[in-house]
């Protein structure tokens, strides 16, 4: 049994290894950037060949997959922080929540009576495709009498508020891209502007292209905004892509996420394989508080809870 299983962790950890590498070549291609989503899978698949190994009298090969582990365990616990102590509740919190609800999700019952719950500001929903689903979730949603919707070709968000709306328009990311929700919310007579997202497919090497050129699109339409912005739905790619933290680099906004602990949102059946594609990106004049994700309702993500309170 030992001389079948050690060579079989060999092989898991040199293959795992082997992705890790293959998707920080992300940038050059669409496939590739497919492999750099689970860097927290990996970090514990090495580490389980690792002690396995040891285990197996194999110590040589145990240190070189803790060695392998090392460095992508310290960089998702450089990422994620340490999540504090909730704080008591402050004057100045907004809680902006996301969710890609899925197309026919028939649950919008379930859906309103989660949001109404959360105590959420606004919320972004995304894959709401026509009318009749808007207008089954406005039903749901009866603390929220403010929305703007965006469906239509290449778009499918609909933003719901509890606070008057201002300037509400759809805006194309780039040419034949996705199209998002922007508006500016009067928020207790404090002027912020809201924009929802659904960034395109990560599968194919026209919708990755698309998507790219999104992620850059949402970044200088930050730069043109200068009071309080978030930015929040579903970009179909993790923080650990190269083209994430590319795009991210000098932009104007940040990832909520970070220092917040480890928070998955799809697939939300299958939680051992769970990454984080729904993201919320905040300007300087935010400081987050919490990050928190609920259950699927009926669709294949989990619908996150950003909230964040203003900087004096």
């Amino acid at each position: 049994m030992k001389d079948r299983a050690a060579p079989l962790l060999q092989a898991v950890a040199a293959g795992t290894v082997l992705a890790f590498g293959l998707g920080q070549l992300g940038a050059l291609h669409w496939v590739l950037d497919l492999f750099a989503h689970w860097r927290v899978q990996y970090a514990a698949v090495l580490a389980g060949c690792g002690f396995g190994l040891l285990a197996l009298q194999r110590p040589r090969s145990a240190a070189l997959a803790l060695l392998a582990a090392a460095p992508l365990a310290g960089s998702v616990m450089h990422y994620t922080g340490s999540p504090g102590p909730t704080a008591q509740a402050a004057p100045a919190v907004f809680r902006f929540a996301t969710f890609n609800q899925s197309l026919g999700n028939p649950g919008a019952r379930a859906i309103g009576a989660r949001v109404e719950r959360s105590g959420a500001d606004a919320i972004a929903l995304q894959e709401v495709a026509s009318p009749a689903a808007v207008q089954a979730l406005a039903a749901a949603l009866p603390s929220y009498p403010y929305r703007h919707s965006g469906y239509g070709p290449r778009a499918d968000v609909t933003i719901f508020s509890r606070w008057p709306l201002r300037d509400a328009r759809s805006v194309e990311l780039t040419p034949g891209g996705a199209r998002a929700v922007q508006l500016r919310v009067d928020w207790a007579g404090r002027p912020l502007t809201l924009v929802g997202v659904h960034l395109h497919w990560p599968i194919g090497a026209e919708n990755v292209r698309l998507r790219n050129a999104e992620l850059e699109g949402l970044v200088a339409l930050a730069r043109g905004i200068d009071e309080p912005l978030l930015i929040g739905g579903d970009f179909n790619i993790t923080a650990w892509s190269p083209v994430f933290a590319a795009a991210l680099g000098d932009a104007p906004v940040r990832d909520c996420a970070r220092g917040h602990g480890l928070v998955s949102s799809w697939p939300s059946f299958f939680p051992p394989a769970a990454i984080r594609i729904d993201h919320c990106l905040a300007s300087p004049h935010w400081r987050v508080r919490r990050i928190a994700a609920g259950p699927g309702l009926g669709s294949d993500h989990r619908p996150m809870l950003n909230e964040l309170e203003l900087r004096r």
